[in-house]
């Protein structure tokens, strides 16, 4: 950090009168020597209590059971994390799946579309006549091959047979 009046130092560079003021110790920036803590007095002390075997062997399968008891944390702790893991990779593999899925459907409706605009056009009468011409070789109809039918001799007719067919069931 710098103090107010050293801005001087910098813009006077040059100066000779100015660079002697930065060899002032009353505005020195080191950092203060480390002092060490008189409170914290730490001893190495012997232990003089000794214990049994029977206690020995009691913290042995304390400590034992401590140490069993972390390892299935642990790999309680590990299964969970790859099962969470697992999950993520099912999920991003079926999410890949539906993408591809519907990649597909996209690709099968363009491709129904364009087949039934295909037949929309087929089925036209321009293009029904073009067949019937080009493929078949049927000719268009000429004035002079159509016949009119007088529907009323039919129908006349055909009352007279359906009477005769009548009165012969009767006799």
């Amino acid at each position: 950090m710098t103090n107010t009046g050293d801005f001087r130092r910098y813009s006077y560079s040059g100066d000779t009168s100015y660079l002697i003021n930065s060899f002032d110790v009353s505005r020195s920036s080191a950092a203060p020597a480390y002092v060490p803590d008189p409170r914290r007095n730490l001893k190495v002390r012997e232990n003089e209590k000794r214990k049994s075997k029977k206690q020995l062997l009691q913290e042995q399968r304390l400590g034992f059971g401590r140490v069993i008891t972390i390892v299935v944390v642990c790999v309680l702790t590990l299964a969970m994390f790859f099962g969470v893991l697992s999950t993520y990779a099912q999920k991003n593999e079926l999410n890949h799946e539906i993408s591809n899925l519907e990649e597909q459907l996209a690709v099968s409706q363009s491709e129904n579309t364009r087949i039934n605009s295909e037949l929309n056009s087929l089925v036209s009468m321009s293009m029904i006549d073009k067949y019937a011409v080009e493929e078949l070789g049927m000719t268009k109809i000429q004035s002079h091959q159509i016949r009119y039918i007088d529907v009323s001799q039919f129908k006349e007719e055909r009352k007279t047979a359906i009477e005769y067919v009548a009165e012969k069931a009767n006799n």
